[in-house]
């Protein structure tokens, strides 16, 4: 009896110093997260978070109230299928809090959830894999170390990958949030293997995982393979099957569609890092050299006792270094089919297994009445390392989030969207002025934000990979900007040189209505121009209207389209975007000759020479009562069997009313031949959106009668394994 109750004290003492020490960690962020910071109803503009605003405002504006987690934006990318390719989970958190408390606040909240959440999950994981007090919360303080690893070598900042605070700063939020989900899976499902159970649990856990990053599900589901190198391979193996087919039916309606239609995103690949000195500071950072050798010697010790554990973070940075390998960024070892993926971003889970496994090293410590202290001293040393260690950190998270209203010139900002907003609706270009948006407003991406301020719809947005119009918008931006991102230069023959002639075509092309200005080089040469007239300023901020242009969205084109037949479509497109006698050509794209009878020419894989330009008759052509809304757009026209170009992007969810088909014209616009007066255009399902919403929910009843199900099942597979 005596041995039970100073068991119970043992135990309760050991969860008051894990709380402890927990709280201690969380009260340590918030030194740099100050809440009078994340409280303020400032909008945050820094890195790539403030472009990511517009997905949590979009949320809430529009899918949420349509009960809707997937839908079509009009605001972003010529229009864009906003988080059919991108995580939405993270940003309908965001969201759904935001109709309790100010949206600016609750997007602040989502941006650090995964950053505080990272060290109570490695706490709980340890648990669940039965490390013993006090390594569990020992690991939880080591996090501490991986949070703040602000650079990998003394030129190379750690800022994009994922998973430190300042790649969440940068904008990585949704990967933190996964990462810590990812590490709280592992340890759930370690139990749920040891115990035999908890299959619902841990595929609702990676459905949260598989809903704020792919790439994080992705090396989740290669981690877990370390559980089939075992004498339980078989049993193993089915619990792993029935954990990842229920978070599969759970996920269904994204993941189904995601991957059906991944031939509408665009790939971007990440640059080599150049010399070998920045690769190998890249696998093995400069301020982890010694982790490393910790680590390997905690795995050597690990197997002479026997002992899994520590090498199954081992194992994970094995994984995560030879995923990273096979990057498309090393030409001699890409994968096909691995280009749309930035595998750099493999990189976060091999430093934090590192981090884990010397944590994990801890097992071997014996059962002492005075290892709390041994806890207590290692979360003094992570925090002594991070105070110094950290330059740059607390400088940043002030900057992101005092927001606009702490920019130079954010007042200067909101008062141009103002003005914007007063104007006839149409599509706004903006330039693009990294250094003087950077220092002004906080990131080269803050008028990424217009279309909240304004109303407007605009070319650009965070969630460019989602963008199938993407190449020919930043390439146009080179021609008409200060500046020139080049994101798809190396798949859209290289980045074009200033060109505002060019860039004015471009413009025209993409429906621009009015072009917001802020440099003085930009400036001087609009004064100049007679196809320009400034509407706002003069002003640190100007906004032009380009008067060859008068907004419609649909128009009947001077020339007849050409229908292609090639499967290297893209490439042909970026040589005719490029083309200034061939780009008003309407180019329709298809895989096969079967609709070349509604064409006036059909030609197999030309060269770009040897496209015609034939006059087509559309003077008498009126289209009115042109309404465009987020997922339906609706006209009336007069030319019937005449081509009706929509400058809006294709994607094979619009379907149509008063046409027999919707075609892919250039560069990535759709094209129709009404047979009727009114037309509509609609926002609809695929087969694949179908499949993906039915298997959510079957979901349900499966979670609901799961025991029954799964005991039914496992019956059946014995019955078999008898005969």
């Amino acid at each position: 009896m005596k041995s039970k109750f100073i068991k119970t004290l043992t135990k309760k003492k050991e969860d008051i110093i894990d709380s402890l020490i927990l709280l201690s960690i969380i009260a340590f962020l918030l030194t740099f997260f100050k809440p009078s910071l994340l409280f303020s109803n400032t909008i945050i503009s820094a890195g790539d978070t403030v472009g990511h605003y517009y997905g949590a405002y979009y949320m809430k504006k529009y899918l949420i109230p349509h009960l809707k987690l997937i839908g079509w934006s009009q605001d972003w990318f010529l229009g864009y299928p906003a988080f059919q390719f991108y995580f939405p989970l993270v940003f309908f958190f965001s969201g759904l809090l935001g109709y309790i408390i100010p949206l600016p606040i609750s997007f602040k909240i989502a941006t650090v959830l995964g950053t505080f959440l990272l060290p109570i999950c490695t706490y709980f994981m340890f648990k669940f894999m039965n490390f013993k007090f006090p390594t569990p919360v020992i690991a939880a303080s080591f996090v501490l170390i991986f949070l703040f690893l602000e650079r990998v070598g003394p030129n190379q900042i750690y800022s994009m990958w994922g998973g430190n605070i300042p790649s969440t700063l940068a904008g990585e939020f949704s990967y933190s949030f996964s990462l810590s989900m990812m590490i709280l899976f592992f340890g759930v499902l370690y139990k749920g293997l040891e115990e035999k159970k908890h299959i619902i649990t841990t595929a609702i856990i990676f459905s949260l995982v598989v809903l704020s990053h792919a790439i994080v599900a992705i090396f989740a589901v290669i981690g877990s393979s370390f559980f089939l190198l075992s004498r339980n391979f078989k049993n193993n193996l089915k619990h792993l099957f029935k954990v990842y087919l229920l978070a599969f039916f759970i996920c269904g309606f994204w993941v189904v569609p995601m991957l059906s239609k991944t031939s509408y995103t665009v790939p971007h690949v990440w640059g080599f890092p150049g010399r070998m000195q920045e690769l190998i500071e890249q696998i093995i950072p400069v301020p982890l050299r010694g982790f490393y050798v910790l680590a390997l010697g905690v795995g050597i010790i690990a197997l002479f006792k026997h002992e899994k554990r520590p090498l199954f973070f081992l194992y994970l940075t094995i994984a995560a270094f030879l995923f990273f390998i096979l990057s498309p960024t090393f030409n001699e070892f890409s994968i096909p089919g691995l280009k749309h993926l930035q595998l750099v971003k493999f990189l976060p889970f091999m430093y934090l297994s590192i981090i884990l496994c010397i944590a994990s090293g801890f097992f071997m410590l014996p059962e002492n009445k005075n290892s709390w202290m041994i806890a207590i001293a290692i979360l003094i040393l992570c925090i002594y390392w991070v105070i110094k260690n950290e330059t740059y950190i607390a400088y940043w998270i002030k900057w992101n989030y005092e927001g606009y209203e702490g920019k130079k010139l954010g007042y200067e900002y909101y008062q141009a969207n103002e003005a914007l907003s007063k104007f006839t609706s149409g599509r706004v270009a903006f330039e693009y002025d990294p250094q003087k948006y950077d220092s002004t407003l906080g990131s080269s991406r803050a008028t990424e934000t217009i279309p909240i301020f304004s109303g407007r719809p605009i070319t650009e947005g965070a969630h460019f990979q989602s963008a199938f119009s993407g190449p020919y918008i930043y390439n146009a931006h080179c021609e008409y900007s200060n500046g020139c991102s080049c994101l798809f230069g190396p798949i859209s023959h290289g980045c074009p040189r200033f060109n505002f002639d060019m860039g004015t075509k471009h413009m025209q092309l993409f429906n621009v209505k009015y072009f917001f200005v802020s440099s003085d080089k930009v400036k001087n040469i609009l004064a100049n121009r007679s196809d320009y007239q400034r509407v706002y300023g003069p002003n640190e901020f100007e906004i032009w209207e380009l008067k060859t242009n008068d907004g419609h969205y649909v128009v009947v084109p001077d020339y007849e389209p050409i229908m292609i037949v090639s499967k290297n479509w893209r490439d042909l497109s970026y040589s005719w975007f490029e083309d200034e006698e061939k780009i008003d050509i309407p180019l329709v794209w298809e895989k096969n000759v079967k609709d070349s009878f509604r064409f006036a020419k059909t030609l197999i894989d030309p060269s770009i020479d040897e496209i015609p330009k034939i006059q087509l008759d559309n003077d008498n052509c009126e289209i009115k009562n042109e309404i465009i809304e987020e997922e339906k757009i609706s006209f009336d026209t007069n030319c019937i069997n005449k081509p009706h170009i929509i400058k809006v992007s294709y994607f094979p969810n619009w379907k149509v009313r008063g046409a027999d088909k919707i075609y892919l014209v250039s560069p990535t616009f759709m094209l129709i031949y009404p047979n009727q007066k009114h037309v509509e255009l609609y926002y609809g399902k695929t087969l694949a959106d179908v499949v993906g919403l039915s298997l959510t929910y079957i979901s349900i009843p499966l979670i609901i009668f799961w025991k029954k199900i799964e005991s039914k099942i496992d019956g059946l597979y014995e019955k078999k394994k008898r005969k």
